[in-house]
């Protein structure tokens, strides 16, 4: 009997200490994750700020506060184009747990290396009962399909950029060109793989690579136009944000604020290809100093264009903690409830 009785202690003790390793290994990852985000934003600023001091200096505050809240409205688009493709695979987030997962996961791409913001977003899913190879797949299609609404979008700044791939200004006629072979390859591609019934075999295709289940339906033309209809209204509302940086020193217009849209889509999407620029201005800040200089001829020309294209950077900074402070508040409570998917299907 005494045997009996204290056998389940002396069990529970191995078992204990296993479980708070694991506890303490936990806190240690994210304490890591999160000292590495905060140095990758304050070298993000550190680094820029030299070069765009005067600009943003110069800037009209309320303008400045506009462009804060456009970028922040883009994320959260982007957020709900995200839980369009998770609902679309067969699952169903809610609002604030989608919002928790992509802005605070997205603080991720601040840590060096292109896979940290999936990687976080990942894991903040699993945390709401989420499967990771759905989480994954829902960043894929939202990606894929967020690439074709850019580039629908892109088709408003196209005239501005060939204007100005065929001009001589050394600064950033060349990545313009570059931008716009990516453009030239990447649509037509884009836009066929956007087609639910080809969509569907990617995605099946993974989750056998993945050794997951398949799908049990096929995703849907109303499925895969809610992903790129809220992905073009996230576009659109950086377009916002860059022409407002604009209006803060020049008058663009709606021909301006046009050409901001197609641009700021156009470089956000082939800055994913930045490798394939040439030396000089990156592919993204090459793209908006493009679109800006015409506006900006009369207050500072190229070199006015280039520093709000890096405030803008700064800026995104900005929308990015208060987005993820935001969140994480407001998901505080859903955390401590447990998972918080409910499953559409079986799969």
């Amino acid at each position: 009997m005494v045997d009996t009785a204290t056998r389940p202690d002396a069990d529970a003790a191995p078992a204990a200490a296993p479980r708070s390793s694991r506890k303490w290994l936990s806190l240690a990852v994210r304490v890591v994750v999160i000292a590495a985000i905060v140095a990758g934003m304050a070298w993000s600023v550190v680094d820029q700020w030299p070069q765009v001091r005067s600009t943003w200096l110069g800037l009209a505050w309320p303008s400045v506060a506009l462009s804060v809240l456009a970028a922040l409205l883009g994320m959260v688009a982007n957020t709900m184009a995200w839980r369009a493709a998770v609902h679309d695979l067969e699952h169903r987030v809610s609002v604030a747990a989608a919002l928790r997962i992509c802005l605070v996961g997205q603080l991720g791409k601040y840590i060096p290396g292109s896979v940290w913001a999936y990687v976080l977003q990942i894991e903040l899913s699993k945390r709401v009962g989420l499967p990771r190879a759905r989480a994954f797949l829902a960043t894929l299609v939202t990606v894929g399909l967020g690439v074709t609404a850019a580039l629908g979008l892109g088709l408003l700044s196209l005239p501005s950029l060939r204007e100005a791939a065929a001009g001589t200004d050394s600064s950033y006629a060349e990545p313009v060109r570059v931008a716009l072979w990516i453009v030239a390859v990447l649509f037509p591609i884009a836009l066929v793989c956007a087609i639910p019934r080809v969509l569907t075999m990617l995605v099946q295709l993974a989750l056998k690579v993945l050794r997951r289940p398949p799908l049990e339906h096929r995703l849907t033309w109303p499925g895969v136009l809610r992903v790129v209809g809220w992905s073009a209204l996230g576009y659109a509302m950086f377009g916002v944000h860059l022409w407002l940086l604009a209006n803060a020193q020049a008058a663009p217009g709606l021909g301006g604020l046009l050409r901001s849209i197609g641009s700021f889509a156009i470089a956000m999407t082939v800055g994913m290809f930045a490798f394939l620029s040439p030396s000089g201005l990156g592919v993204r800040e090459a793209v908006l100093v493009a679109a800006l200089a015409p506006f900006l001829m009369g207050g500072g020309g190229v070199g006015a264009a280039m520093g709000i294209a890096l405030a803008s950077r700064l800026i995104f900074t900005i929308a990015d903690v208060l987005a993820a402070g935001i969140a994480a508040l407001s998901g505080m409570r859903q955390l401590r409830r447990g998972p918080e998917t409910v499953p559409t299907g079986t799969s």
